[in-house]
């Protein structure tokens, strides 16, 4: 059934023993194995992978020799026992030579960067992680991404979810040792009840996705005024309210496209665009493929 999916697809797709990868223009559809959205890639051959970008956080563990990652024109020369952590979306391309083998994580975000302190800190998440100083930090994240592999190849019941409790320490632990010290960078205006009312207003924009939400509209029950709002909005979450709006629609669209048949007249009702015009041309923007490819390689139905 996936190989179908696969083929009736433009994308090229190319199988692994571990799994598909597909690759149209330059954007990846990474594909998780069945009720999970993470992947471990294991390779000990000579490989090249050209430049591409997809929506999964990568995150290579080097385990003997060297890769070389070359991350929006930054080269990365990526050694025994190194890690490199790439976000999501952002173009990269990476070869390996004789005598070398790696580890590859590849994993959905959502659920991580949805964390409401990673959120504050989302620009300084938003970039490549290179952890090669040998410190108790990178030795902490290299086994936590031992045990994640682990658990990933006996595929125990939950063990997605115990896949996720692992990227999760990996990503306090960045916070705590890497970032230290970044929070005194970032303007004021934190204060607890602007804080808090900024928390009510992600909950009412999840709860009112479905309807046609404006600024304002948003802005008024927050009992902020247009500005002032938006900035505090921006300040808090790392996401304008557009923005927020719009991933929260795609979230849920996606996850229609995924787990059910239903009609794209239905997902873009159901997910709050406004008609299946605007829903086909979002989605294309900001996943890089219509809604009905989408759905040929990621749908269960």
């Amino acid at each position: 059934m996936a190989e179908a999916r696969l083929r009736e697809n433009t994308a090229r797709a190319a199988r692994y023993e571990d799994g598909f990868r597909v690759l149209q223009d330059k954007r990846e559809y990474v594909t998780y194995p069945d009720d999970s959205s993470v992947r471990v890639w294991y390779s000990d051959v000579p490989w090249q992978y050209e430049l591409h970008d997809h929506s999964a956080v990568e995150i290579l563990l080097t385990l003997e020799g060297s890769v070389t990652y070359t991350v929006d024109d930054i080269v990365y020369q990526v050694r025994k026992g190194e890690v490199l952590i790439i976000p999501p979306d952002m173009q990269h391309a990476l070869s390996m030579g004789e005598e070398s083998s790696r580890y590859l994580f590849l994993f959905e975000p959502e659920g991580i960067l949805s964390m409401r302190d990673i959120k504050t800190l989302t620009p300084y998440f938003h970039r490549p992680f290179h952890l090669r100083d040998g410190s108790e930090a990178h030795v902490r994240i290299r086994e936590l991404l031992l045990k994640l592999k682990d658990v990933y190849e006996k595929r125990e019941l939950m063990w997605n979810t115990v896949c996720y409790s692992y990227l999760l320490r990996v990503y306090a632990i960045l916070g705590q040792r890497y970032l230290n010290g970044v929070r005194n960078r970032i303007p004021d205006g934190g204060r607890i009840v602007e804080s808090e009312v900024i928390t009510a207003s992600m909950t009412y924009i999840n709860n009112h996705y479905k309807q046609d939400l404006s600024l304002d509209d948003v802005a008024e029950f927050a009992g902020f005024s247009r500005y002032y709002f938006s900035r505090s909005f921006k300040k808090q979450t790392g996401y304008s309210f557009k923005d927020y709006l719009c991933e929260k629609r795609l979230q849920v669209a996606t996850d229609l496209l995924i787990r059910t048949d239903k009609s794209m007249k239905d997902v873009a009702a159901e997910s709050g665009f406004g008609s299946v015009a605007t829903f086909n041309r979002v989605f294309r923007e900001k996943k890089g493929c219509t809604p009905t490819q989408f759905r040929a390689i990621y749908g269960m139905y």
